[in-house]
């Protein structure tokens, strides 16, 4: 009560600070009233209309934040925002009339036309733009940048040529081999003993790392998407390989991993994983400790550098969000306990977007 005895004035909250939302509901109201609709709205219309544009634009600042990292600007540009939604299949599905205006357009240049060979880089922006699973929205061809000689390369090309083998002076005896392979690097986090943790899409059997995690069964059967591409790379030598760990080593328990040589391929060893499946008892505890072994055992061998599927995501029936968190926590713990590792760099070797999508979003939630 005032001293004059009338009611004392309450703060006034708007619409949007009541509903929990930074976008303006009473705006969105009248919008609806005056350009769109001429019925009744109902009180919660405008609220989740300015909730789902609210959750649209993090979405797409978080992916153009990711473009423009990937290009070393430290700028948001109307560009970095037209390759966040080209490169997001959801984004670009209801976006794609949309006109972003100094965007540019998302070039796709076809493999006959980019010319003869000139070395490795200009083979893995070949091997990128002429690629049957390689869709213009998932192309992660950027801007036009001009070379030295003139000519235009895609971010595939600009990606090969950051982590192609320098010809001159020989590398260093503690340097890591870089696995892009001419994929974009999509996201990617160091965590606080140094090891990078990378999110990547492509075929796995393609990266350059030390080792690839194949997801198996207790008899090493390569029947899963992984051990298909490795068979068919490797080859017999690699299907010896396989029977060979078989007689001397036995079945391997649920969660435990074995290692052998890898042939025809750029990884030296394939480490195989017998992973948990979703039905089974503690099947979140045994995923963890899968992880945990693939890389104790990547230690023991001295490597650098894993590159990693979705572990049990497949056939294994885990809900990926729920794979994805358990893999980065248990990497994540697996350093935090570690007095010293030979790893220092993990690569999350992706093939579908939804994987992709799930890992980028995980791996920016994680604490490092």
């Amino acid at each position: 009560m005032s001293a004059r005895g009338g009611k004392k004035k309450q703060k006034v909250m708007s619409r949007s600070a009541r509903a929990g939302v930074l976008f303006p509901v009473a705006r969105m109201l009248r919008y609806l009233r005056k350009d769109t609709h001429h019925l009744r709205i109902g009180a919660g219309s405008p609220v989740y209309m300015a909730a789902v544009i609210e959750y649209l634009v993090a979405e797409i600042l978080e992916l153009a934040g990711n473009a423009a990292k990937e290009f070393k600007r430290g700028r948001i540009t109307p560009r970095h925002i037209l390759l966040a939604i080209a490169n997001d299949d959801e984004l670009h599905q209801l976006l794609k009339h949309v006109t972003i205006a100094q965007g540019g357009v998302v070039p796709k240049i076809h493999a006959a036309l980019i010319g003869p060979s000139r070395g490795k880089q200009h083979a893995a922006a070949v091997a990128a733009a002429s690629s049957p699973s390689t869709s213009p929205s998932k192309v992660k061809a950027a801007a036009k940048i001009p070379s030295k000689k003139g000519a235009v390369a895609t971010s595939n090309s600009i990606a090969a040529s950051k982590t192609a083998p320098f010809k001159g002076k020989p590398k260093k005896a503690d340097s890591i081999p870089d696995g892009s392979g001419g994929f974009m690097t999509l996201s990617e986090k160091k965590l606080f003993l140094g090891q990078k943790l990378t999110v990547m899409q492509g075929d796995i059997v393609k990266m350059n790392a030390d080792a690839i995690v194949h997801p198996t069964n207790s008899s090493y059967h390569l029947g899963g998407e992984v051990g298909q591409a490795i068979q068919k790379a490797g080859g017999k030598e690699f299907q010896q390989e396989v029977d060979n760990l078989l007689k001397t080593q036995g079945s391997i328990g649920t969660a435990d991993a074995a290692i052998c040589p890898g042939h025809k391929f750029s990884a030296k060893f394939v480490i195989h994983v017998n992973s948990p499946s979703w039905s089974d008892n503690n099947s979140q505890q045994n995923l963890d400790k899968a992880v945990k072994n693939v890389l104790k055992l990547a230690d023991e061998k001295q490597l650098k550098s894993v590159a990693l599927p979705s572990i049990s995501s497949g056939n294994a029936g885990f809900p990926k969000q729920t794979a994805a968190q358990i893999i980065l926590a248990s990497i994540r713990d697996y350093f935090s306990n570690a007095k010293s590792s030979s790893l220092k760099q993990i690569y999350f070797v992706l093939y579908d977007a939804e994987s992709v999508n799930v890992y980028t979003t995980e791996l920016a939630r994680l604490d490092g």
